[in-house]
């Protein structure tokens, strides 16, 4: 079956000497082939399944589940996938499908018959040389030299970047003769902007229980409505909070650099006895509150496809615990960079990702509370088939009276790892620095952490873990050992973490 698979391969569309990179995970999908089988003798659903593709992003096991139903339903045809990088940075992805039991191009049924024609169909017009459509016409007259079309097809995508070719085969005039016909198609123009990852998860803390965080994208590669749904999740901000809310956004407005997002959330707040023990304690700390309203409008503008920035308001009511009364706003402005680049070939993809965000609180939008909060996270990943390698760094600083959600803290699923966060600063902190180093072959990962959470200088202490991650698919489960302290006592988290992008934070 792989001498198969790999013959197949080699009678793709792909098959020339200089082939183009492959395309790795995450990589938009612009185009998507067919190769050697009539897709019109597929079922109508799984006919849209496969052009559906377009516009996703690439997930080889999504292909590979596809390629498996197009054996299901021709059990005499075997099926393989290609993804290759198109002249635009994105994927051209491949179904390859032929007769169990072919195993040499040169029998391919159609290298018994005389080229009659060689046709170019929907090209923009002059864009192609002179040079080239002379040696298309070399194939005519002898039978089809699938090396030499192949080779054809890549010179004519290379002097039509924006365009994805295809070619086919049709009968000819006279029996004993076919048509070879290459045809153009716009490719259609990547978007720049990408949506807020989603960060769904339902985990398990040994020291914190249980939580979840869920949110579904519903929509098309523009426009996405998300409905969100919170269960004691504790996992990122100081308070255990439950609740919904929902978020609207557009990548693409009027043109694609410019996208927008309305977001409303409300949650009620819980706090742990270590939280309200220490802000009992210290009265510079700020205060509790019961419920937390917020509505978040932005813009986001795209300077290339890697970089863009944004620009919005935060606006918070945050109603005190009975019996005390009168609510407490903490409307903020919001300003964003964000930075994001992903490459690679050969089986080695890698993979940066970062952000910048001030928010600051002020009278202009009529907020009780005035602070300003600046927050920079960084991450770096690098695979190499099964091996995988991760660094992720952060660092905060907040001054003024910030509310309790905007503290910062470390301590839980994903930041240092066999801490936990209500036993370094159960109010959290207003200034923060965390880094990570993480190394994986296949679902175990080895990791080591370092970070710390303070308010006053004296206060700051670094904290150091190390640990174990076993991952299958989104489920996860990790041990994690706290190296810098008396009592060593190992914190355990297990869950589904289902996100959008591979690099953590």
């Amino acid at each position: 079956m792989i001498a198969l698979l790999l013959s197949l391969l080699a009678m793709g569309p792909q098959a020339a000497p200089d082939q183009r990179a492959a395309a790795v995970e995450g990589t938009l999908i612009s185009a998507v082939d067919v190769s050697g089988f009539d897709i019109d003798r597929l079922s109508p659903g799984l006919r849209r399944d496969i052009r559906a593709l377009v516009g996703t992003q690439l997930k080889q096991e999504r292909l590979d589940e596809l390629a498996a139903r197009i054996e299901g339903e021709r059990p005499r045809h075997v099926s393989a996938t290609r993804a290759v990088l198109d002249a635009g940075g994105s994927a051209r992805v491949i179904f390859i499908v032929g007769l169990r039991g072919e195993t040499r191009a040169d029998e391919n049924v159609n290298a018994r018959y005389l080229v009659e024609r060689v046709d170019l169909q929907d090209f923009p017009e002059d864009a192609v040389s002179k040079a080239l459509r002379d040696d298309l016409q070399t194939l005519v007259g002898k039978p089809l030299d699938s090396a030499e079309a192949d080779r054809l097809q890549e010179r004519l995508e290379h002097e039509v970047p924006r365009y994805t070719v295809t070619r086919r085969i049709e009968r000819g005039t006279e029996p004993g003769r076919i048509q070879v016909v290459y045809e153009a198609r716009r490719l259609e123009e990547p978007l720049w902007l990408r949506y807020q990852p989603l960060r769904t998860n339902a985990v398990f803390h040994s020291d914190q229980g249980w939580g979840s965080y869920l949110d579904l994208g519903i929509g098309s590669r523009e426009i996405r409505f998300t409905p969100i749904l919170a269960f004691d999740d504790a996992d990122d901000l100081v308070e255990e909070y439950g609740g919904g809310g929902v978020r609207f956004e557009t990548r693409r407005l009027g043109t694609r650099r410019l996208g927008a997002s309305l977001e409303w959330s409300w949650f009620d707040s819980d706090w742990r006895d270590r939280t309200v023990a220490a802000i009992a304690a210290d009265p510079s700390l700020p205060a509790l509150y019961d419920t937390r309203a917020t509505v978040t409008p932005l813009i986001r503008f795209a300077f290339t496809p890697e970089l863009s920035v944004s620009a919005g308001v935060g606006i918070t009511e945050l109603e005190p615990i009975a019996p005390l009364k009168g609510s407490t706003a903490a409307n903020a402005a919001i300003a964003g960079l964000d930075y994001r680049r992903q490459w690679g070939d050969k089986g080695r993809s890698q993979q940066v990702d970062a952000q910048m965000q001030l928010r600051a609180g002020t009278r202009t939008l009529d907020s009780d509370l005035v602070y300003d909060r600046y927050l920079f996270q960084a991450a770096y990943g690098y695979d190499h088939r099964r091996h995988h390698a991760t660094l992720t760094g952060m660092a905060g600083h907040i001054s003024g009276e910030a509310p309790l959600f905007e503290r910062f803290t470390l301590g839980d699923t994903r930041t240092l790892r066999g801490w936990d966060k209500y036993a370094i600063d159960p109010a959290g902190g207003s200034r923060m620095y965390y880094a990570s180093v993480e190394y994986g072959y296949s679902g175990l990962a080895v990791f080591l952490d370092v970070g710390s959470v303070w308010d006053r200088p004296a206060d700051r202490r670094a904290r150091v873990s190390t640990g174990l991650e076993l991952s299958a698919g989104p489920v996860f489960a990790t041990i994690g050992f706290p190296l810098n302290t008396d009592t060593v006592t190992a914190v355990f988290t297990m869950g589904i973490r289902v996100s959008e992008t591979r690099l953590r934070w």
